[in-house]
């Protein structure tokens, strides 16, 4: 594993628990799904450029 690809901070499944605590109700699993894989595509986006 490459050093350079270790990242420290907040994680796509703290990103998703911020959201799911926010709402305040309970989510379709199908909406937490689109939601972490939003998350995900964004991180990914962020890291490329």
């Amino acid at each position: 594993m490459d050093a350079k690809m270790v990242t420290f901070g907040e994680t796509s499944l703290d990103k998703l628990l911020q959201w799911l605590r926010s709402s305040g109700e309970p989510k379709d699993i199908k909406d937490v799904l689109q939601q972490y894989l939003l998350i995900l595509s964004r991180s990914v986006t962020e890291d490329s450029e």
